[in-house]
Order: structure tokens, then sequence, then C-alpha cells
């Protein structure tokens, strides 16, 4: 199969990702499953010849020797379709795997993502971080909530991603997006630059280093709203995440400012409804003086609680699974397999069953 038909058929079989590796045929990943694509293994020249017609030019000379250090660049094709592609070395032979970004803009009630959300886009300073593991839709929240601002309120807003992913055209704000590597060598020169640049709205695609959390935690410091997100499960774990980023020297006043700074900590899971289609599962950490005061004393486990009182919209997990499962969005055994808890989410179940709820 020809590469662009490749494509194409991905796009027509709402992969979320494809995979190619020398050695082996293309695989997708549909509905969290990966698929092969029929065809005959792939060749290491074929592979290289591919990625080198695809990587941006300033990766291009000694390509092979590159991949051993991993790439990441975006990729377009004619109809403005985009693809987060990350070529790698396995076993010596080159390979990529490419992540669908959904063209369109989706807003946050399109994604079926707590109406909540649209509240805290709506603030006016602070840090807002999302968090999950990779293919958990980050992006795409992010992408929602930026939208939603972009249609709504006369801001300037900056993003810094590695790659780029979803565009955004300026609405009622002003949009400028940078590229690690294209428009800016890293993310904390990028993040100095833009506090010079008048932002009300600032999104970091990934807090990765000291520096850049520094520059994120400033930001959030002196006004500014502030978008990032952070591979970890839940608020508590994001916050013991950021924590051992640091020197033990100043852990007392990182916990202050993250204190001072969090707006919100939203966690994602996607987890596959009756329709054979993946939603988001959430869990909402609000900020505000309980959970400073959690923070800044090292409770971080009392958090969990606090998270299922529901104050000011907050949820758990498996709060969210619960009432999924109760509407009959998704069924008993894959509500399970995400539990936080799956025991007393169990016993959960079972007392829907008995007033007649959702089946299973």
């Amino acid at each position: 199969m020809e590469f662009s038909n490749l494509l194409q058929f991905a796009v027509e079989q709402s992969a979320s990702d494809l995979h190619i590796q020398a050695g082996v045929a293309p695989m997708l990943r549909i509905a969290g499953r990966m698929r092969t694509v029929k065809g005959d293994p792939l060749a290491d020249e074929l592979v290289l010849d591919l990625l080198t017609q695809m990587v941006p030019e300033r990766f291009r000379d000694g390509l092979s020797a590159r991949l051993a250090q991993g790439l990441d660049f975006s990729y377009v094709l004619a109809d403005g379709q985009r693809f987060r592609c990350s070529a790698y070395s396995h076993l010596s032979r080159p390979s990529l795997t490419m992540r669908m970004i959904p063209q369109g803009m989706l807003s946050i009630s399109e994604l079926r993502l707590p109406p909540v959300l649209e509240t805290i886009a709506q603030a006016e300073r602070g840090l807002i971080l999302l968090t999950g593991t990779t293919g958990s839709g980050k992006s795409t929240t992010l992408a929602a909530m930026i939208n939603q601002i972009n249609e709504n309120e006369s801001f300037k807003i900056i993003t810094v991603e590695d790659p780029v992913e979803f565009v955004h055209q300026s609405r009622k704000s002003l949009v400028s997006q940078l590229e690690v590597g294209t428009d800016t060598p890293s993310f904390d020169q990028a993040l100095r630059q833009a506090l010079r640049q008048d932002p009300d709205v600032v999104l970091v695609g990934e807090l990765r280093d000291v520096e850049t959390l520094r520059m994120a935690l400033r930001a959030a410091d002196t006004g500014h709203l502030v978008f990032s997100t952070v591979h970890s499960s839940d608020a508590p774990q994001t916050i013991e995440r950021i924590i051992t980023m640091f020197p033990a020297s100043e852990h007392k006043l990182l916990l202050t400012q993250l204190a001072n700074s969090i707006e919100a900590i939203i966690s994602q899971r996607l987890v596959v409804g009756h329709d054979g289609k993946r939603r988001p599962a959430v869990e909402i950490l609000r900020g505000g003086a309980v959970t400073a005061k959690f923070i800044t004393e090292g409770r971080l486990k009392e958090l969990a609680e606090y998270v299922q009182t529901g104050q000011s919209g907050m949820q758990s997990f498996d709060q969210h699974l619960l009432a999924m499962y109760e509407a009959e969005e998704i069924r008993g055994t894959e509500a399970l397999r995400w539990a936080t808890n799956p025991e007393a989410f169990g016993v959960a179940m079972r007392g829907i069953k008995r007033t007649g709820g959702a089946g299973h």
C-alpha cells in the first residue's frame, strides 16, 4: 500500500495511531486496540526513505544516528490533516509512530467532558494541569479549553509545543503558536520570551524540566493563566512528581508556590463506551483554601478524599465512572477495569443494580 493511501486508510478507520516499524507490516490503533494492516513486512530502506522525506530538514543529516535519540515532529497532509510523529530506533532499525490529530476543533461538551471545565477555563490566573498517560486525550482537552477562550475572550494566547498539534485560528483572541525546534530552541526560552509579549494565557505543551516549571510558576504568579500537561495518574501523584524534580532544599518553597498557583488539576483516562467509541473519564481537583492547605502541609493523600466531596464541581475517577455506568454509557467490566478502587466500586455497582439502574 502506498504511504498516502495508508494514511488515508488510517483516517477512514478512525485510527488514533499509525505504527510503522521495519520488519513488520504497518499497524493501526483503533478504539485502543492494535490492528495489523494487510501487507508485507516493511524493509529498513523503505522506512528510512520515508522518514527522510517526512522529517524537518534540520533532522535529515545523519538521520540514522539521530533516531537513537528519538525525533518528535509534526506532519501535515495537503488536506490539512495533522499528525504528531515520533521517530525512533528499534533494534537499530528505523521506526515511526504517528498520532492522528483530529481535524476541526471540538468543544468541551462535544468531547463529553464535565461542564465544570468551561468554568475552569474562565479563570483569570493560575496554573491548570492536564494529567494522564500517553494517549489519554490531554492534548484534545487542552485544545477544547483554549478554543473556548479563543471564541469568547479578547485575550492574547501563546502556545509553546513540541510539536504543534491543534492549530488555532485567531477568533476573538489573538493566538500565537510556537513550535520548539522551529520557532524557539526550548520550552524555557520560549516562556521567557512569551512573558515579554503581553500574553493573558500561556499553554506549555509539557512540564519536562525544572527550568520550564520555574517559568510556568512565575507566569502564574504574575497574573497569567497557564495551561500544561504532566504524565501522572491523579492530583496527588502530579504534586509528588513536580516536587521530585526539585532539590530537597526547595521543596517547602515549591509547595507554597504550587498551593498558591493551582487553579485545577484535571486527570483523564479514556474508556470504551457501549458504542465502541472512547470517551474521557475525568478526575477534577479545584484550587482554593482547602487544597492549598493540604499541599503546603504535604497532606497529599487527603486530596483524594477532598475531591470526593464534589465541591465546586470536583469529582473522582470512580464517581465519574459510576455515573457513566449508571447512565448505561459504559459496561460494568470497562468501569471496573479503570476504577481506582475496584473493590469499593464493585459494591457501588451492585447497589445500582438493586435499585434498578444500569445493567451489565
